[in-house]
């Protein structure tokens, strides 16, 4: 694997703070599926955590999984049984790690293709030299 560039550096660590923040709000899910107590509580700690992952999502620049975050803080205040709720926000955050693990792989890639071209161009250009 080649050098990644400084912006996909940026774009890779930005990736990698907001993968700890969305395993912070599994964590808080998988409390509020195993309350038997105070479940609204924690589901609005859910919904306030949801919020601001949003904003920092909108804020790097991945507006798809902001999207599905808005969704999910949407699910979190909903009225409805602790169950469903639970079910709902895990497929929900089960669908965010895969996009963030798509946008991911999706930077490396361009990362690398960029460093190819770069090297080709590269080559080319001292080939003709010669």
């Amino acid at each position: 694997m080649g050098v990644i560039a400084p912006r996909d550096q940026v774009k890779l660590a930005a990736l990698a703070d907001i993968a700890h923040a969305a395993q912070h709000i599994y964590a808080l899910t998988e409390q509020f599926a195993a309350a038997r107590s105070l479940e609204d509580r924690i589901a609005q700690q859910i919904k306030h955590r949801y919020g601001w992952f949003k904003r920092n999502l909108t804020t790097a620049g991945f507006d798809q999984v902001a999207q599905l975050a808005g969704s999910m803080a949407t699910a979190a205040g909903r009225p409805g049984s602790q169950r469903m709720k639970a079910r709902i926000l895990r497929e929900g955050m089960s669908s965010i790690r895969h996009q963030l693990d798509m946008e991911e792989r999706l930077i490396r890639k361009s990362s690398a293709d960029e460093a190819s071209e770069r090297k080709e161009k590269k080559e080319k250009a001292a080939g003709e030299q010669l």
